[in-house]
């Protein structure tokens, strides 16, 4: 509990000046909108589309719950989430090293979040806890296969919680499928060590397995009741395959972040050279590694390499890091310096950028006003361009489900959404929306050029700029109907 307290309180202190803020990132604007619209009855992927599993939005709903201010409640339970999972990390790095180093472990993992743009309440901060549990469970049971004899483990009922805390967070995240895989080899391989006969091992693997799908199970056999089944399989899978992108833009993004690990790579290195050579502290090390490999290979397998799908690597770089930083020579103390200055140097920077770039309360409260005279109950606003916040802050109708401004004004989401763009977008035109929210700048981001021009044709028709929104470092042109 005292590391829990520490860790939280480095968690707040990190990202106080940035409590509360509305506009803080795209995507958890909408995760909140979301959230707060299951209260109303919307349901997810038929009322209102995203690719992300319900569990995200259940947390977000829960956020939207609480009394008072929905934007810190969600803040405040991202960080306890950081903290939490930071406190599992120091206790699975004393597998590898003393207290010292398991404990700059965790605040490794804390201050390195916010450097990939996890600052606050992005996915990864709230499905890295059950992930982080699970892989605790799991290597730790191999790791005490390394006793001679090897002691009973209870692996069975280990690799059962463990592999439930997998099927938790599938439904807060896809992709944590690969390390929830490279989980379930780890377990057979424990129970090969344990002297298991295949028979045992082909069963206890079957019911992992199902342990960690029930819960997506579950999810996809109510829709299914509802005749929606073809509405969860767009979303959660055929979606993720459709998506396009930008090879170069990706590049650029994946070279900054092999770049801001630089000091993990040091010590990795010299935390293997330090480890001690016990064969549990082996065993259990060769298990992380195998963690971290399945955790990069999640991270590259979409191809869009966003700087926030390298969280859950970072859980088993903070392990294997933690020998390195649990020594007390000139070279171990220039190295924690090192991590640590470079991790709160990219971290606050990046952080102090995003919300910059996006803006503050006020600025969301002034688009708000210029909205609202212009918008009723049947006349609904169109962020066609912009933030989706824009929707809770005037209490708007959505005129379309999909109410995520990139889907239907970027060129990736052209052949991801199940639909033609074009389509929709003229159909949310042709309803009359009472205000228009637009990118007027020269050079949009990566602009689908179909529905944009059924955009702008129908605000030359029908449509008269009002105003002008300035949101952090953008504006947008916002137009009312006539």
């Amino acid at each position: 509990m005292r590391n829990f307290a520490l860790f939280l309180l480095v968690a707040l202190v990190l990202r106080a000046p940035w409590l509360g803020d509305p506009l803080f990132h795209a995507d958890e604007q909408f995760y909140l909108l979301m959230g707060d619209r299951l209260w109303h009855g919307v349901i997810p992927y038929v009322d209102l589309w995203d690719r992300k599993p319900l569990g995200l939005f259940l947390i977000y709903g829960a956020a939207s719950a609480f009394p008072g201010n929905a934007v810190i409640a969600y803040q405040l339970m991202a960080m306890a989430a950081a903290a939490a999972t930071a406190v599992v990390i120091a206790r699975c790095a004393r597998l590898l090293s003393g207290p010292r180093g398991a404990m700059f472990a965790g605040l490794a993992y804390l201050i390195y979040l916010m450097a990939f743009n996890c600052g606050m309440g992005q996915a990864p901060v709230f499905y890295d806890l059950p992930m982080m549990l699970a892989g605790w469970l799991v290597i730790g049971a191999l790791a005490r296969t390394a006793t001679v004899p090897p002691r009973d483990t209870g692996l069975l009922r280990r690799g059962c919680l463990a592999m439930a805390l997998v099927g938790m967070a599938l439904q807060i995240k896809t992709s944590v499928v690969i390390e929830g895989c490279g989980f379930g080899l780890m377990l057979v391989w424990a129970g090969w060590r344990e002297g298991w006969r295949w028979p045992r091992l082909a069963a206890s693997a079957a019911l992992w397995i199902a342990l960690a799908l029930l819960p997506t199970a579950i999810v996809f056999a109510a829709y299914a009741a509802q005749g929606q089944a073809q509405a969860f399989l767009v979303a959660n899978v055929l979606s993720i395959v459709g998506r396009g992108q930008d090879l170069g833009e990706a590049t650029f993004r994946l070279a900054k972040v092999l770049v801001a690990l630089i000091p993990f790579y040091v010590a990795l290195w010299i935390g293997w050279r330090r480890a001690a050579l016990c064969p549990q502290g082996m065993l259990a090390r060769r298990g992380v590694l195998l963690w971290l490999g399945m955790a990069v290979i999640g991270f590259l397998a979409p191809g869009t390499w966003y700087d926030h799908y390298v969280a859950p690597a970072l859980m088993p770089l903070a392990i294997l890091a933690a020998p390195a930083l649990d020594g007390r020579c000139r070279v171990t103390g220039w190295l924690r310096r090192g991590l640590f200055v470079v991790g709160l140097g990219a971290g606050l920077g990046a952080t102090t950028v995003q919300a910059h770039k996006f803006g503050t309360t006020s600025d969301l409260d002034d688009a708000a006003a210029a909205i609202r005279p212009h918008i009723d109950a049947n006349h609904c606003l169109y962020v066609y361009e912009g933030d989706s916040a824009l929707y809770r802050a005037t209490q708007s109708c959505l005129p379309t489900r999909f109410a995520f401004p990139a889907h239907l004004s970027t060129r990736f989401e052209e052949h991801a959404l199940g639909i033609d763009p074009a389509a929709e977008v003229a159909r949310i035109m042709a309803s009359r929306p009472g205000a228009v929210v637009i990118d007027e700048s020269a050079h949009p981001y990566a602009p689908n050029l179909r529905t944009r021009a059924v955009v702008l044709q129908a605000l030359a028709s029908h449509y008269r700029r009002i105003a002008t929104l300035t949101l952090g470092t953008r504006s947008f042109g916002l137009f009312a109907s006539r």
